[in-house]
């Protein structure tokens, strides 16, 4: 089997973009007036917004989490060195630190400002097109200014400020501090020599460093480009991309010049303290060379025996491994102090040169690395910071386990020391038979290597941290994309902005239309009918002057005769029974609403198929029938309750229509209600179904006369018009419980008086009024007015 499940959806479609039309087409020049506001709004707005461009540049960190490693030159360079965090790195680079760099260089707390447009209203930065920029001497005094007029004399190389000049280059004290103009590089750039500038306004303002800052941090947009990668990009909107591209370049060398200015530190505070133990090693190595020559010259030993040079054969060696022991020592002293006597979080520790333990080392790193990055940290982040606390317990705990570890080689050493001393006994032993001069010459030539070695150690250790300060001097970060700008503003987007100067109008409009309905508690709409009870309405009459005439008097075509004719063939449904004759009731909610004018030209149209109707005016209240018929007022219902009358005295032909019978109210009682009681106007009914085909009784409405509920059980159907305008919701809410309660059935509605919408033949029905177009209309007494309808 086929599935209709799209047709289905297709003419829900249909049918919801028709209601639509409906709905919001009549209206459509006041929408045409809100898109003709909205699109001059949108042009003003483009005409006076500055656009804005957007400036970007990318760097490659070195990230020891993320797979970026140095080459092996640079490990052999960077000795010291530590590797970085992208996540820390980021926090550097929008630290207040190096944006208040960029401020400073770049004079961003003194932006040159033009003014142009009505008023002033465009304010454009004149980064490029102003031949001059301030300068502030002391920034950290700036006291803020929003506008500040100056003029340029380019002949005479001065700035007049409200009648002060001031000469350019040099510095000069103003009611706002001391400051300077200076030329523009960027103006010379971007002006031809010579060429005739507009005549412009220019000011400039004055931004404290700190609120300059906060914006520039604000602006600033720093991410990695991915979580695996190491690379970060840079972004910042600016209305001159130059200006942008500037501002990513500095943010980029500032912290570069951090990282190296730190590298440097720790380069030169390694290289003091070897500078410090060498001093040290060379007094002691004087000392001892100097003990020597004395020596020498008091005992004239100039060679040794070949037995002296073996016994210095044999315990040279012994004597290498307690140098060593001994240097190793030294140095575990030295780490051990540094350690005891500085504070924690102090970022330079000395070196461990020859210790060979790879735990000591290790732990060595590690509090090195912690070191450096609470001082790094440090300088953009608070003291009471989570992160930097953490990292301060990591480096006391790490401190701990550095000194542990110094005390545990100490003691291994001390065993190893005690061990070979043992060994150099046994060799002192067997150096007895040596001449006591040659054994003297032996001990201080001993000593005399020993600091020898230490200071050739300290020697090379230097040579290695001078390598480091050269390597301290290239950043640890590199540089992928330099600061480009986008070639179109990103904001406003001119295609953005006239999307929603056409979005917005129909929006407020619709807005505006449905709210107006939902505010009005009257019957408007066919569908608020629908919506409210669940009698169907069979016919729909639109508004004109012929609302209280006889219109279906001639066979002319109007489009309201076709309306009527329509409702005729409603009714006509209503019952198939044959020789039936059908009771039909018009009543209303209110007084006004049409239902004497719509039963009087249904009953007299109801005629044209050879069948006999009578219309009842039972209207006994306020009856307007027989007015609109062109009768004269005679005996009536009313006469014939109360037996003055017979039924065939009061069932009248009428003249211009011999199948059309009338019976009028007739006199006009008190207590016309009370007739109706007495039992006489079911024969009175019953005599008329002998007479004729249909009954078409007018009733008055139901608000706040009840006649309706003493003759509406006698008929067939009771058709209820309801006026365009005219009657309140709430009526029509309560309806279906009124019947129901008084045993009405077969209700059926008939929208009346359904008026136009806005311009053109637009009405609140289901459709009524496109496509006609009649060669004439009729008045209220069906006389031919020669006009087109549609």
């Amino acid at each position: 089997m086929e599935k209709k499940q799209p047709v289905a959806s297709d003419a829900g479609n249909e049918n919801f973009f028709q209601h639509l039309a409906i709905k919001y087409v009549p209206y459509w020049p006041f929408f045409a007036v809100l898109f003709l506001i909205s699109l001059t709004l949108a042009f003003v707005y483009l005409q006076y917004t500055v656009p804005v461009y957007e400036s970007s540049a990318s760097i490659l960190i070195k990230d020891e989490k993320k797979g970026q490693e140095d080459s092996k030159m640079e490990e052999l360079l960077n000795l010291f060195g530590t590797k970085k965090i992208v996540e820390n790195e980021l926090e550097i680079i929008r630290s207040n630190e190096v944006i208040a760099d960029v401020v400073t260089k770049l004079r961003l707390y003194a932006p040159v400002y033009t003014e142009s447009g009505w008023h002033g209203m465009i304010k454009r930065n004149a980064y490029l097109t102003s031949p001059v920029i301030l300068e502030v001497m002391d920034p950290r005094s700036i006291v803020e200014v929003k506008k500040v007029y100056f003029n340029i004399t380019p002949n005479t190389n001065t700035v007049e400020i409200a009648g002060t000049v001031y000469p350019i280059n040099e510095w000069a004290k103003t009611q706002w501090g001391t400051l300077r103009f200076i030329r523009n590089p960027h103006y010379a750039l971007n002006n031809s020599p010579g060429k005739d500038q507009p005549k412009v306004k220019y000011f400039f303002s004055l931004i404290s460093v700190v609120n300059e800052t906060d914006a520039l941090s604000e602006n600033l947009v720093a991410a990695p480009t991915s979580k695996q990668s190491s690379v970060i990009t840079l972004k910042i909107k600016d209305p001159v991309p130059e200006q942008g591209e500037e501002i990513i370049t500095n943010i980029v060398n500032s912290y570069n010049q951090n990282a190296v200015r730190q590298k440097s530190d720790i380069a030169a505070s390694t290289l003091n303290f070897i500078e410090e133990r060498l001093r040290n090693v060379k007094y002691q190595l004087d000392s001892v060379d100097n003990s020597i020559q004395k020596y020498r010259n008091r005992t004239g030993i100039v060679d040794i025996s070949e037995q002296s040079r073996l016994y210095l054969q044999s315990i040279a060696a012994n004597d290498q491994q307690k140098n060593k022991m001994k240097i190793q020592m030294n140095v575990l002293d030295e780490v051990e102090h540094y350690l005891e006597t500085r504070n924690d979080t102090s970022s330079v520790v000395p070196s461990t040169f020859e210790i060979t333990d790879p735990t000591l080392n290790q732990l060595l790193e590690k509090l090195h690395g912690a070191q450096s990055e609470y001082a790094r940290l440090r300088k953009t982040t608070a003291e009471n910071n989570p992160i930097l606390s953490s990292i301060k317990d990591e480096i006391v705990k790490n401190k701990a386990a550095v000194l542990e570890t110094i005390k545990s080689q100490k003691a291994n050493l001390q065993t190893s020391q005690s061990y070979v001393d043992q060994i150099s006994n046994r060799d002192s032993a067997m150096a007895n038979a040596i001449p006591q001069k040659e054994k003297e010459l032996v001990e201080v030539s001993r000593q005399r290597n020993i600091t020898a070695d230490i200071y050739s150690f300290l020697l090379q250790k230097r040579e290695e941290a001078a390598s480091y300060t050269m390597s301290s001097v290239l950043p640890d970060s590199y540089i992928v994309d330099r600061a480009t700008s986008t070639e179109t503003p990103v904001s406003p987007k001119r295609g953005l902005i006239y999307l929603m100067a056409l979005v917005f109008p129909f929006a407020i409009g619709s807005s505006a239309i449905s709210l107006k309905s939902m505010l009005n508690n009257k019957i408007l709409y066919r569908s608020d009918i629908e919506a409210l009870t669940n009698f169907p309405v069979i016919g729909e009459i639109i508004e004109g002057k012929f609302q209280n005439g006889l219109i279906t008097a001639t066979k002319e075509r109007s489009f309201i005769i076709e309306q009527f004719r329509l409702l005729r063939s409603a009714v006509k449904n209503l019952s198939d029974t044959p020789g039936h004759v059908k009771r039909i009731v018009f009543t209303s909610s209110i007084e006004g609403e049409g239902k004497s004018f719509i039963a009087t030209n249904l009953a007299n149209l109801l005629t044209r198929n050879n069948k006999k109707v009578a219309l009842l005016e039972l209207d006994l209240h306020q009856p307007s029938i027989c007015e609109m018929l062109g009768l004269e007022r005679g005996v009536g219902i009313t006469d014939y309750l109360m037996g003055k009358v017979s039924e065939s005295e009061i069932l009248l032909q009428t003249p211009f229509n011999p199948d059309l019978y009338f019976v009028q109210a007739g006199d006009l009682e008190e207590d016309a209600s009370e007739l109706l009681l007495n039992g006489k106007i079911e024969i009175f009914l019953d005599y008329l179904n002998t007479k004729v085909d249909m009954l078409i009784i007018d009733m008055p409405p139901i608000n706040p006369i009840t006649d309706l509920y003493v003759i509406a059980p006698l008929c067939d159907y009771t058709l209820y018009v309801i006026r365009h305008g005219k009657v309140r919701k709430n009526n029509i809410k309560m309806l279906k419980e009124n019947m129901e309660f008084h045993n009405i059935k077969n209700v059926a509605l008939i929208f009346n008086g359904i008026k136009k919408r806005g311009i053109g033949q637009y009405s609140y029905g289901y459709g009524y009024g496109y496509g006609y177009d009649y060669k004439s209309s009729y008045d209220s007494y069906g006389k031919a007015r020669k006009k087109k309808t549609v």
